[in-house]
């Protein structure tokens, strides 16, 4: 077994191993008990193997971040581009797109979002997946189920409610109080969509 570590190691493949430890022991455990002594042990190779890939654990983090972001960023274009033509449709199911991820890639999630104080800014993949809903909130402004004016807290409002959501469910604040997630997910984006259409009905 061990030999074949090796092997995989040589071939290229500790990189994959060392993130997909990282997002399994992230999702249990949290990003702050992220730990690349642990990894190695994990992978069975020696503590300093780690750093033929990742510099340090800022390393480590950044390359699930910007993985996570790409995976996020393909879940949000399939769950639109099902939904058909009708821009709150597409709004709706890039809300629940959003809430689907967090909680099937919980350890992806928590490191997209957790912040180190030493980001210049987000990531490509990360603005893409970011455009990806204001597109869809000016595509709502054209077809009039949305206020019209600048976006920006149409886009705020509608990223801090599904983000808000997704993360009291990883993080394990739901359910309380008869509060079944399960179910409320599906209505949070059609809520949002109901809400933007509403107030474009209301004089300016």
């Amino acid at each position: 077994m061990r030999a074949k570590r090796k092997a995989d190691y040589h071939h290229g493949n500790l990189r994959r191993a060392l993130i997909d430890a990282a997002v399994s022991a992230i999702a249990k455990h949290g990003v702050d008990a992220l730990n690349l002594r642990q990894l190695a042990a994990r992978a069975g190779v020696t503590p300093g193997a780690p750093y033929h890939h990742f510099t340090d654990r800022e390393e480590l983090l950044a390359a699930i971040a910007e993985e996570g972001f790409g995976r996020l960023g393909a879940e949000l274009i399939a769950g639109r581009d099902a939904a058909g033509d009708e821009a709150s449709a597409r709004l709706e199911a890039l809300g629940r797109a959003y809430i689907n991820f967090a909680i099937s890639c919980p350890g992806y999630f928590r490191v997209m979002f957790h912040g180190d104080g030493k980001s210049s800014g987000p990531s490509a993949p990360g603005l893409r997946a970011f455009h990806l809903l204001r597109d869809a909130v000016l595509a709502c402004q054209e077809a009039g189920t949305a206020p019209a004016g600048d976006p920006s807290a149409l886009v705020l409002t509608a990223w801090s409610a599904v983000h808000g959501f997704a993360t009291l469910w990883v993080d394990g604040a739901l359910p309380f109080e008869g509060m079944r997630p399960q179910q409320m997910a599906p209505e949070l984006g059609r809520l949002l969509a109901r809400m933007f259409a509403a107030l474009a009905r209301v004089p300016a």
